[in-house]
């Protein structure tokens, strides 16, 4: 038997993926053979996830992912690429659910479309602008927290992006909604290395999301700790205690969003260590940092949307000023030694507020953000009628007796 004929067989049911990663941490991106859905971008989101969750865990989750995978899936018609205010809708999703906005997706994505010739995949491809004297093309991505306007760079004819220089995007508005605030520590919340420490200085930001910032010492571990699989678990049980402890009443006027006034929650912990990598030409500082997000999936990434967030916390403490950059590394940069962690800049703000440990002020920043996004792969995913792992996927580490 022909092995590629079997797969031809049932590619009824196949999804087609390009691969790629952003400073090590992946995208996957669904280009086709995702069902049909419509409306606006939330409903198509509901939809998703109430109908084709499956295909979320298919190609997200193992034997064909990881429960640190990542990926976006293109919805070409929304309200907004309708309206010709974007030229393409995302749907970000992770082991866990979906993301309103993914900064190293977004950088991932946007190199793809510029290559993206195929109409059926980017109708909108022949709208995005091209600038040949600078060699780089705008686009607009539509996405479930706004719109997000990103930049590419580009070969002379504008037709293919150049690998050899960064992506960069104006991530949404960011919100310093707290800066070294002390958050105690429950005795049942507590982890070993805090020790006889009873509280944690953290800063919280809002960009899209809630993040929560803290610095490795805080948290009471030693450098080694960003090392190896048994510290990372030490550092998600310190995370999600943090978590549990932030959820208390007396911190929820710092998770008020400012854009509608609802209560969030904290759904990443970014946990630093400030002068540690290669700092960028121009950069102001650097720092190399892990973030963890949802129910502990680990980011390889600096992180697009929470370098703004982190911006947002520089600028609100007057260590960044408008116009001024920041270098952010994460683990898998700063061991490599290279120069492609992210630079995140100030553009603009409604200007510098006293911060008050009773509710925020600083902001909005608005940050762009640019790093490097390379290609991996292609894949066309399918599914054997009798394969009873086949239909969804699974995770290891929330598998379950029965």
């Amino acid at each position: 038997m022909d092995v590629m004929d079997e797969v031809s067989r049932l590619n009824k049911s196949a999804i087609t993926c390009v691969e790629t990663h952003t400073v090590g941490m992946p995208c996957r991106i669904i280009i086709k053979g995702y069902p049909s859905v419509c409306g606006s971008l939330a409903s198509q989101r509901d939809q998703a996830s109430e109908k084709y969750d499956y295909i979320r865990k298919r190609v997200i989750l193992e034997p064909r992912g990881h429960s640190d995978m990542f990926g976006a899936i293109l919805r070409p018609d929304t309200e907004f690429t309708e309206s010709g205010e974007a030229h393409m809708g995302l749907l970000y999703i992770h082991s866990r659910g979906y993301s309103k906005m993914c900064g190293h997706a977004t950088l991932a994505v946007s190199r793809f479309l510029v290559d993206a010739h195929d109409p059926d995949v980017f109708p909108k491809r022949h709208l995005v602008k091209f600038d040949p004297v600078k060699q780089e093309s705008k686009l607009v991505l539509h996405t479930l927290g706004g719109l997000v306007e990103a930049t590419v760079p580009t070969t002379p004819d504008g037709r293919r992006s150049d690998p050899s220089r960064p992506v960069s995007f104006v991530a949404l508005p960011a919100y310093a909604m707290a800066t070294d605030l002390e958050v105690s520590i429950p005795p049942e919340c507590r982890w070993p290395e805090l020790g006889s420490r009873a509280s944690v200085s953290v800063s919280i930001a809002y960009c899209s999301a809630f993040s929560c910032q803290t610095q490795l010492g805080d948290l009471g571990f030693p450098a080694d700790a960003l090392h190896g699989s048994v510290g990372f678990e030490k550092l998600r049980h310190a995370v999600a205690q943090l978590k549990m402890a932030l959820g208390g009443s007396e911190y929820q006027r710092f998770l008020k969003c400012p854009t509608t006034g609802a209560v969030g929650s904290i759904f990443g912990v970014m946990i630093g260590v400030k002068g540690l990598g290669n700092q960028a030409e121009g950069s102001k500082g650097v720092e190399t940092g892990l973030y963890i997000f949802a129910d502990g999936v680990i980011d390889r990434s600096p992180t697009g949307s929470v370098a703004a967030a982190r911006n947002a916390i520089a600028f609100a403490k007057g260590d960044l000023d408008i116009g001024e950059s920041w270098t952010y590394h994460c683990l898998v940069s700063n061991a490599y030694g290279k120069k492609q962690g992210f630079d995140a800049k100030v553009l603009r703000s409604e200007g510098r507020k006293e911060l008050t440990r009773g509710g925020f002020a600083a902001g909005p920043v608005v940050v762009e953000v640019q790093g490097n996004a390379y290609y991996t792969g292609y894949h066309t995913f399918v599914v054997e009628e009798d394969d009873p792992l086949g239909d969804g996927g699974f995770s290891l580490e929330l598998l379950s007796s029965r």
